[in-house]
């Protein structure tokens, strides 16, 4: 069974997803098959992969890259089913070798194929694999740090969603695993710490009694800092090991992780709402954004109290200031990320757990936003749509706050704009008087003499365009 039979047909430019799962193929068919057998493919791959990297690692002569990614994504996915540390000839020692060497290859696809490979292979020879990936995380740069936390997110990954052919768990070796991603949790590259979080998350999932605590400690030991934004050092790295934590509890709940185990520990990662940090405070609105969407029951009854005054403050927050750039300045706001979180986290709830707000305390800020920049005015516009069929008593009294930025959006001139910009602009004020439309159907708003004359003169104004 050779590796470049097994691509003939897919070497034409075959995509990542057929080759992925003609690996998952080969390797249940080899896991399957007899010890003699399997010993075949196995020094098949290795051969074909270690032809790869004395080419350079891309493939080279009778080994295209694509049979490279083959032959990594097989073997790891053979290391899934199978203890490759109990195969003779050493072949746990020179796969670990092989998939270390990948991560100084050219190509993306390879590096990723590896790291994958490293992960998957991991969950059958633990004892071999896990303590060079630790190992070799404290030892290496940024890039590599990244590729090695996408192979320890692989293996966790795997136990998360069954394991391994012996139907083993991963709980000895967390105390191993965890010292390694805190020290990597305040990381100046997001994507590093994102993996981070993604591992964090995924071990919630498996052992929250353990994993709960230590996250609940982080952001005791991190949180409620008063540093500015654009600190260095100790202060930022508070910061982004506050973010990781944030992010970290995002992915668990969206993986759902029990509820009745985060539940106590809520309360002290929604402190994070209130960091001064504006990075912390947006991944904390994401991690109830995720809660209210996956399981709204955990969040429910800590709006009042805990969530609802973040939500109100940062809906509405507006951090604008102009940079310099040379021939012309640029007005950057970096609330905006926040305000579109809240509206989301706000627009979930009405879905999902309206009595666990006060949608009427809602509504001056639902005005702000009819009136700010185009993409929260969309947001807007949705909510308000929604509450018409849902919740419309609390719009009728507030109507007429609406109707001025519902005008100014309606009567936008597109000015010279053209194409994709024009489109889009049109797109923004059909969006307007949709919301106009069904506000107006609303029983009790017509009486309204500002709303009534402003519906006559915007339908008009948008037949004559």
């Amino acid at each position: 069974m050779g590796v470049g039979t097994s691509t003939s047909s897919s070497s034409g430019g075959g995509s990542k997803q057929a080759v992925s799962n003609l690996a998952r193929c080969i390797a249940v068919i080899t896991a399957a098959t007899t010890p003699s057998n399997r010993d075949k493919v196995v020094e098949n791959l290795i051969s074909s992969l270690q032809s790869a990297i004395a080419a350079g690692g891309d493939g080279g002569v009778g080994v295209s890259a694509q049979e490279v990614q083959l032959a990594l994504l097989a073997s790891g996915d053979l290391g899934r089913k199978v203890n490759l540390a109990a195969m003779a000839g050493g072949v746990a020692p020179n796969l670990l070798h092989i998939y270390l060497s990948f991560f100084d290859a050219s190509s993306e696809d390879a590096k990723h194929a590896a790291a994958y490979a490293l992960g998957r292979a991991s969950v059958g020879a633990m004892d071999v694999f896990l303590p060079a990936i630790l190992n070799a995380l404290e030892q290496n740069s940024q890039k590599k740090q990244y590729l090695l936390l996408s192979a320890l997110r692989e293996l966790i990954h795997c136990y998360q969603t069954g394991g391994g052919a012996d139907g083993g768990d991963i709980s000895s070796s967390v105390p191993l695993i965890l010292p390694h991603l805190v020290s990597h949790c305040s990381d100046k590259e997001e994507g590093v710490r994102t993996m981070v979080a993604e591992c964090m998350g995924s071990l919630t999932c498996l052992e929250p009694g353990v994993m709960l605590p230590h996250l609940q400690e982080l952001v005791a030991t991190h949180g409620g800092k008063d540093v500015d934004d654009n600190e260095e050092g100790g202060g930022r790295k508070d910061a982004l090991s506050c973010w990781t934590v944030a992010t970290a509890i995002k992915f668990a709940i969206a993986a759902h992780a029990d509820p009745s185990k985060l539940a106590g520990f809520m309360p002290s990662f929604l402190r994070l709402l209130s960091e001064r940090d504006l990075s912390v405070r947006n991944a904390a609105l994401l991690m109830v954004y995720s809660s209210v969407h996956h399981t709204p029951q955990l969040v429910a009854g800590l709006m009042q109290e805990h969530i609802l005054p973040s939500l109100h403050e940062l809906a509405q927050l507006n951090l604008k200031r102009v940079v310099d750039l040379g021939p012309f300045k640029h007005t950057v706001d970096d609330a905006l990320p926040l305000r579109k979180a809240a509206l989301s986290i706000f627009s979930t709830c009405l879905e999902k757990c309206p009595a666990s707000i006060d949608i009427p305390a809602f509504m001056p800020i639902l005005g702000k936003a009819l009136g700010d920049v185009e993409d929260i005015q969309l947001q807007a516009h949705q909510i308000i749509i929604s509450m018409c069929y849902r919740h419309p008593i609390p719009l009728v009294g507030a109507v007429e706050a609406f109707v001025d930025p519902l005008q100014k959006t309606i009567d936008k001139k597109t000015g010279q704009k053209t194409g994709t910009e024009l489109e889009r602009a049109h797109e923004w004020i059909k969006s307007g008087l949709r919301t106009m439309i069904a506000l107006s159907n609303l029983d009790g708003v017509m009486k309204y003499v500002l709303m009534s004359v402003y519906f006559m003169d915007s339908f008009f104004i948008c037949v004559e365009r």
